[in-house]
C-alpha cells in the first residue's frame, strides 16, 4: 500500500514539466535530431510544495507529502531536450522508496514507442545497461522503469562521460539520446544521506 502511494507521487513529479509541453513535440522526434546528444533542460516544477536543488546537470526534486504520510516523495532526475526544441523529449530519473528498498530508474519518452522493446539506460554506452519495461501511457509521454543493483548505481555515479538512453519509435527505429551524468553522483549522495537520517 506504501509503494503504491508512493509511485503515485513518483509519477505526479515526474509527469509535471512534461504535461506542460506540447504533445505533438513529445510524441514525434525527427531521425535526424536523434543522432545528435541531447542536451540537459532545468525543470522548473510548479506548485508551493514542490522544490528543486540542482547538482550540476541533475536536481532533486520534492513534492508534496503523500496523503497520510509526513514523509515528502523526492527523486534525482534530468530532464532531455532535442537540440532545437524546448519541449523535454525525455526525462529520466532515480527513485527510491526509503533506504532499505532498491534504486530505480524511471524513463519518461514520447508516446510515439514501441512498448515491448522497453527502455534500456546506459551509464557506458556499448556496455550492459539497466532495461527499463514500461508501466503506462498518457497522452503526453510514457513511462518506463525498472530495478537497479548498487553495482549499477555505482556505474552511473563514477562514469565522467555521457550516458545513454535507447528505446524503439513506433516503427522500430531505434533512438538513442545521450544525457549527462555531471552532477549525478553528488545528487545521489544527497539524496541517500537524507534518507539514511
Amino acid at each position: 500500500m506504501r509503494y503504491a502511494l508512493f509511485a503515485a507521487a513518483v509519477i505526479d513529479l515526474i509527469f509535471s514539466a512534461a504535461l506542460q509541453a506540447e504533445p505533438n513535440k513529445l510524441g514525434t522526434v525527427p531521425s535526424d535530431a536523434l543522432q545528435k546528444p541531447a542536451e540537459v533542460q532545468k525543470a522548473t516544477p510548479s506548485g508551493p510544495d514542490t522544490t528543486t536543488e540542482s547538482f550540476g546537470d541533475w536536481s532533486i526534486i520534492c513534492g508534496a507529502p503523500a496523503a497520510g504520510s509526513n514523509e515528502r516523495s523526492c527523486e534525482v532526475d534530468t530532464t532531455l531536450t532535442v537540440r532545437g526544441q524546448t519541449a523535454p523529449i525525455a526525462r529520466i530519473a532515480f527513485v527510491r522508496q526509503a533506504k532499505d528498498k532498491p534504486t530505480r530508474i524511471v524513463a519518461l519518452v514520447p508516446v510515439n514507442v514501441t512498448i515491448a522493446s522497453g527502455v534500456k539506460i546506459e551509464s557506458d554506452p556499448g556496455k550492459s545497461g539497466v532495461n527499463l519495461t514500461f508501466k503506462s501511457c498518457v497522452p503526453a509521454a510514457c513511462i518506463a522503469d525498472g530495478d537497479t543493483s548498487k553495482e549499477q548505481v555505482q556505474g552511473f555515479r563514477t562514469q565522467s562521460k555521457a550516458g545513454q538512453i535507447t528505446f524503439a519509435d513506433a516503427s522500430g527505429k531505434t533512438a538513442s539520446l545521450q544525457f549527462s551524468l555531471h552532477g549525478l553522483d553528488q545528487a545521489l549522495d544527497t539524496f541517500f544521506k537524507r534518507q539514511e537520517k
